[in-house]
């Protein structure tokens, strides 16, 4: 008896990515991402998913199943389970994080940092990030890639010190920050 589970992840941008796993595993996706998972079995099969989840079931067959979640929130995170329903001790599983705004420090932390010292803190969302900075601040935000910022320095000076805020573009109301303290003292 096998049991097969793949996973197709569509974005709005109509890119698509495709999954296949046999047993245990993880997957980080962001949010607002259309997740679909096709399981088969050569038994009948049936899903276990987390109570939350906005998940949609669609039976093609009863050997052949799929979970559609439009729009995927932070509720949808959680252990999805295929397996036949006559053998529960063999099963196809996913753990999937569904995550917003990633970045590279503790939210809410306050660092402090010898004037001469290399920054680089990054943070990313789907839609895109924006950076707040001093207002004289020497740093630079460098675009990494289509959804991730960081703020870059090759030597921290005194100016740089103050609040940092990184905010999603499609969500300005989801935001991380730090503060920064930049010695006078400088790193030999």
């Amino acid at each position: 008896m096998n049991v097969l589970l793949v996973i197709s992840m569509f974005a709005a941008s109509s890119w698509g990515l495709k999954f296949s796993f046999t047993n245990d595993t993880e997957l980080e996706i962001f949010r607002r991402q259309t997740l679909i998972m096709n399981c088969s079995s050569d038994e009948e099969i049936e899903w276990l998913i987390p109570d939350d989840s906005n998940a949609l079931i669609k039976n093609v067959s009863s050997y052949e199943s799929s979970i559609v979640i439009n729009q995927t929130k932070k509720c949808d995170s959680g252990d999805y389970i295929c397996r036949p329903k006559n053998n529960v001790n063999e099963f196809a599983r996913i753990r999937i994080h569904v995550t917003g705004l990633r970045y590279t420090f503790k939210n809410g932390a306050s660092i402090t940092v010898q004037t001469g010292q290399k920054l680089n803190f990054s943070c990313s969302d789907q839609g895109g990030v924006d950076w707040s900075t001093p207002n004289k601040s020497s740093v630079s935000v460098e675009k990494i890639s289509l959804y991730e910022e960081s703020i870059i320095s090759n030597g921290a000076v005194p100016f740089d010190s103050g609040d940092y805020v990184c905010a999603s573009k499609t969500n300005p109301r989801e935001r991380a920050g730090f503060s920064l303290y930049v010695s006078s003292k400088r790193v030999s």
